[in-house]
């Protein structure tokens, strides 16, 4: 099954060079340790936006692949500290609504799916990991495939993290794991909560007798802090290398 979709905020905008575009504006719900999920670079206004075309198809068992062509916007490496630069970026790839990659090229293959139908969304970011928009919607495009022969992957690494007290029991411990590795971590908690692993942009539900559990696929290079979205306590790092 191949899908195409084209997107540019809430419609196919205008091409333009790289470097004619501009900030029409951003969000500052930026918390302190990282991103928050909800940042934006409002484009709005701006002549020439980016635009996005994707093309996704199933490609074999538990497999995806990805073509997106972007315009009007550099793709470059994805790093950490990198500064926002109008007119760059790269491309954020959610599954399901579970983010699986940040990656700076066209073509990509996602793996390890199970069968049936999967919602694949990819969107424009900028350098420092916030979403570029128009008129309050992401840039980006939205495809539907229907995987065969799929199957249930195992994650390589489990961890667990426990909250008591508002404390993390033991101290906020920092996981270490290889780039590419499929992880997943389980929290619990005596308090309800939220908790938000910062740039993976994954946030699960913590309450009295139901765990949160973060399934991460290791794309990124760097340490990365989760913390309770509102009570603000550091859960736990994510060390990626």
């Amino acid at each position: 099954m191949v899908l195409v979709s084209v997107g540019c905020g809430s419609s196919t905008g205008s091409d333009g060079a790289a470097s004619s575009m501009t900030e029409g504006g951003h969000d500052h719900s930026m918390t302190e340790g990282g991103h928050d999920h909800f940042e934006t670079i409002d484009l709005s206004g701006v002549g020439a936006l980016p635009a996005l075309e994707l093309v996704a198809a199933s490609d074999g068992p538990g497999a995806i692949a990805l073509k997106a062509s972007v315009s009007g916007m550099d793709l470059v490496p994805v790093e950490t500290q990198r500064e926002h630069q109008p007119g760059e970026g790269h491309l954020h790839v959610v599954v399901n609504g579970l983010s699986v990659a940040m990656i700076a090229e066209e073509n990509y293959r996602i793996t390890g799916l199970t069968n049936g139908s999967h919602v694949v969304d990819v969107t424009l970011s900028s350098n420092d990991h916030r979403t570029y928009v128009v008129d309050g919607k992401p840039i980006g495009s939205t495809a539907t495939v229907v995987v065969e022969r799929g199957g249930e992957e195992e994650p390589d690494r489990r961890f667990n993290v426990e909250l008591a007290g508002g404390r993390v029991v033991g101290g906020a411990p920092r996981f270490e794991v290889s780039i590419g590795a499929r992880v997943e971590i389980s929290v619990t908690a005596d308090l309800v909560d939220e908790v938000h692993l910062h740039v993976y942009d994954v946030t699960a539900k913590v309450g009295h007798g139901s765990p949160a559990v973060l399934p991460v696929v290791a794309s990124i290079p760097g340490i990365f802090e989760a913390e309770l979205h509102t009570g603000g306590i550091v859960v736990f790092e994510l060390q990626v290398s």
